[in-house]
């Protein structure tokens, strides 16, 4: 099933979250328990280089709650993969939009203040995939159009 198609508006200096929820064609929400995720914000869809990764995951069988992370290019806005500045956040699988866990297709996304303070003005693109196992599925994907700061 081709990737649905959002397109995101965020701020320069304030903190992200964004709170999906995942279903099937039968609008049954999906769990995600033993899923991981990322997703990745690039300036052009060819560009190598990072605005930001954000990953994360929930929980496995057991019960442990693996977290994630957020990584953006500090001042230059920009990095490479394999470097960028750690930030604050991560993604949230089986979450309600406070992040608390127990949400079965709820998917919360969150990216602090400073690591969106570093990331540059302009349009975007972004993708989020969920992987288990070696299933890799790409789910949303669209722009990610961030605005100007004036307050800093």
């Amino acid at each position: 099933m081709p990737a649905g198609r959002y397109d995101i508006t965020a701020e320069q200096g304030v903190t992200f979250k964004l709170h999906l929820l995942y279903k099937d064609c039968n609008d049954t929400a999906i769990d995600l328990s033993n899923f991981t995720s990322r997703m990745q914000v690039r300036r052009s869809s060819e560009d190598s280089n990072l605005v930001l990764f954000v990953t994360g995951s929930t929980m496995n069988s057991s019960g442990t709650v693996h977290s994630g992370s957020v990584t953006g290019g500090g001042s230059t806005g920009e990095f490479d993969s394999g470097s960028g500045i750690a930030g604050t956040g991560d993604i949230k699988l089986n979450a309600s939009n406070l992040g608390l866990t127990g949400t079965t297709g709820g998917i919360l996304i969150s990216i602090d203040a400073t690591s969106m303070s570093n990331c540059p003005k302009g349009n975007h693109f972004y993708d989020l995939e969920i992987v288990t196992g070696e299933t890799i599925s790409r789910i949303i994907q669209g722009r990610f159009t961030v605005g100007r700061e004036i307050t800093r």
